[in-house]
């Protein structure tokens, strides 16, 4: 076997990663793994167990994410098969469940980790690379699987003292009925409708000509944001029976969180349409005001395991765990505390003292000339 050629001594300013990749040390990779911890730990309290999923596969296996082409990482292997970097976790998860589910149908609640891998431009601060914790609850139909989700994801925010962050509920139903067939594949109606923009909706909206009825909804969806009594007064304006499921749902929703005691009170955004097309029921996003962005996300998704031949109603949510310890209160790590410092110099002592305390279960630091 040929040796390997000296490598190049790197330059001091060379020294540093690819912009957008992901790098996390000491006391702040102390911080995230605690994060996913206790999201573990409340997953399994749930009665989730963990699934590990392949970091590459065809291509194919990520249609349908919100991803674009341009945005996947892809690779050709030494067999010549052109495979794709993990882009998204629930539909990777799908293919993997799949195959359980043709071995036994049954109800499958698995919990994940990792990283997924988009490409986003230099410069902005974006991220390349996310880690990601989550779960995905299999063969589950029903208005109380959506609440236990949410309730799930509140007692992850619980336990992490994030009593204020913000868990927001929408509906890609609604969404649906209300942009109606021209309307789902409008880039520019989308884009007014997420930035909730009503004169720019209502504009976009004369141009391709909807009537005066859906017009009136699509510039009342950015107002239809709050409590419980949002429900009602979206029934007001929307009446199309495909809606009116909608919030039905959502109703029942809302009805079940407070009749079971549950101290959850989600808000309501029924304008909500980033990702509208990826979920088919209740979708949902946690925010807190530490973050620019959302925290973690989740919904519905019946439709997701039709690709695969089956039908199989599904409900998941993941958290993105560098922003979920972001919204955390500053605190000092405390991973050191009560460790025991011992002086390498002394060798032999040094390390019967280290295994002594070990034996004890402390933490032991070996420190060495200038505390190194």
């Amino acid at each position: 076997m040929p040796a390997m050629p000296d490598a190049k001594p790197t330059p001091a300013r060379d020294l540093a990663f690819v912009p957008g990749t992901e790098l996390v040390f000491g006391p702040q990779a102390a911080r995230r793994r605690q994060v996913s911890d206790a999201v573990a730990r409340i997953s399994r309290g749930w009665g989730f167990t963990d699934i590990i999923l392949p970091s590459f596969d065809d291509r194919r296996t990520f249609d349908g994410s919100d991803a674009k082409e341009s945005d996947l990482y892809r690779f050709l292997d030494r067999e010549g098969r052109w495979l794709t970097l993990r882009a998204d976790f629930t539909l990777i998860a799908a293919k993997a469940l799949a195959i359980e589910l043709r071995r036994e149908p049954r109800m499958i609640r698995a919990s994940y980790e990792g990283r997924v891998f988009r490409f986003q431009p230099s410069g902005h601060g974006a991220r390349v690379e996310q880690s990601q914790r989550g779960l995905e609850w299999v063969n589950a139909s029903g208005v109380v699987y959506d609440a236990a989700s949410l309730c799930i994801a509140a007692e992850c925010l619980k336990d992490l003292g994030l009593h204020d962050a913000a868990i927001v509920v929408g509906h890609a139903g609604f969404v649906s009925a209300a942009l109606g067939e021209k309307g789902r594949t409008d880039r520019a109606l989308l884009e007014a409708i997420d930035h909730k923009n009503p004169a720019r909706i209502r504009e976009l909206a004369k141009r391709r000509g909807l009537d005066a009825e859906q017009t009136e909804l699509l510039t009342q969806l950015p107002g239809l944001c709050g409590g419980r009594e949002v429900i009602a007064r979206a029934r007001s304006i929307a009446s199309s029976p495909d809606a009116v499921a909608a919030l039905d749902e959502l109703e029942a929703l809302a009805g079940l969180l407070q009749n079971t005691g549950s101290q959850l009170k989600p808000l309501f955004d029924l304008g909500e349409v980033r990702q509208y097309h990826y979920y088919s029921g209740m979708m949902f996003k946690i925010y807190h005001s530490r973050v620019g962005d959302d925290l973690g996300g989740g919904g519905r998704y019946d439709r997701l395991f039709d690709r695969y031949g089956l039908d199989v109603p599904a409900v998941g949510f993941g958290f993105d765990l560098a922003r979920l310890t972001e919204a955390l209160p500053r605190s000092e790590s405390g991973a050191e505390i009560g460790a025991v410092s011992i002086d390498a110099a002394s060798e032999t002592n040094a390390l019967a003292r280290a295994l002594e305390a070990r034996a004890r279960g402390d933490q032991v630091l070996l420190i060495g000339k200038q505390g190194i």
